[in-house]
């Protein structure tokens, strides 16, 4: 499948493709596994539903529970220009023990560390050619 070559449409496929994701049945599943029954916080009466972040062990409202790949759709080493869409279905849609359920607060710190590093190999690479 060809990519768009203007940037702005590329990013319109990859929030249409994001959306999709968010309501598949595999990040359903993802954020089931965080949930953790017979909880109940007092402060917070109306929330039935709480899951605990893979990474924190904090206990979150399972409706603000973000689903991150442990091994990023996007590689490290790499940008979305050097993917094909084939690679970024298949890597999004990934097997269900690489997807974790984290509250908003460590998924935001892990994409930011991630992003960090796609920016030091993204220079790395550009001072080599």
């Amino acid at each position: 499948m060809k990519k768009p070559d203007n940037p702005k449409e590329r990013n319109l496929v990859k929030g249409a493709l994001r959306r999709v994701f968010s309501r598949s049945e595999l990040r359903r599943r993802a954020v089931e596994k965080a949930l953790v029954k017979d909880y109940v916080d007092p402060s917070r009466p109306r929330v039935t539903k709480w899951g605990r972040c893979a990474d924190c062990g904090k206990m979150e409202a399972l409706y603000k529970m973000q689903v991150d790949h442990k091994d990023p759709v996007v590689p490290l080493d790499k940008a979305l220009e050097d993917l094909s869409w084939d690679d970024v279905v298949d890597r999004l849609w990934t097997d269900e023990r690489n997807l974790q359920a984290l509250c908003q607060e460590c998924h935001k710190t892990k994409s930011k560390e991630e992003n960090k590093e796609r920016r030091l190999h993204k220079k790395i690479k550009k001072d080599e050619t």
